[in-house]
């Protein structure tokens, strides 16, 4: 009995937590129809309180899908992501990606040092 045991609780092991969640509301939506059908209403909500019910859930749904999934609407959010699915398919390493942020950065900084540098000869000749 015991092994039986074992070998079920090691079979389940590897199920995902939306599996549970989908057998779980299966499971209470069925004994839920099957009370109603005998004539016990386990669930007394009315019409009001069932809309109020599904309107907060739907809302904290897509609040918390928006947030799960990261939506990327700016351009430089979209770049990143680009960038992160270039790393996760290998198709570039870290350091590539840090050797080209680096260049960026350097080209900035020599940008800004000419402007400084545009700015003082300005100055000087008035």
């Amino acid at each position: 009995m015991k092994e039986k045991i074992t070998k079920i609780a090691d079979a389940l092991s590897g199920v995902s937590v939306s599996t549970w969640v989908v057998l779980a509301t299966i499971l209470l939506t069925v004994t839920n129809a099957i009370l109603t059908a005998i004539g016990h209403n386990p669930i007394e909500v009315s019409n009001d309180q069932l809309f109020q019910f599904v309107s907060w859930a739907l809302m904290f749904a897509s609040i918390g899908y928006g947030i799960w999934k990261n939506m990327s609407i700016t351009k430089s959010a979209q770049t990143s992501d680009e960038v992160l699915k270039l790393l996760k398919q290998g198709l570039v390493t870290v350091a590539e990606v840090q050797q080209y942020v680096q260049q960026v950065k350097e080209k900035q900084n020599t940008s800004a040092d000419q402007s400084i540098k545009t700015i003082a000869n300005t100055k000087e000749g008035q």
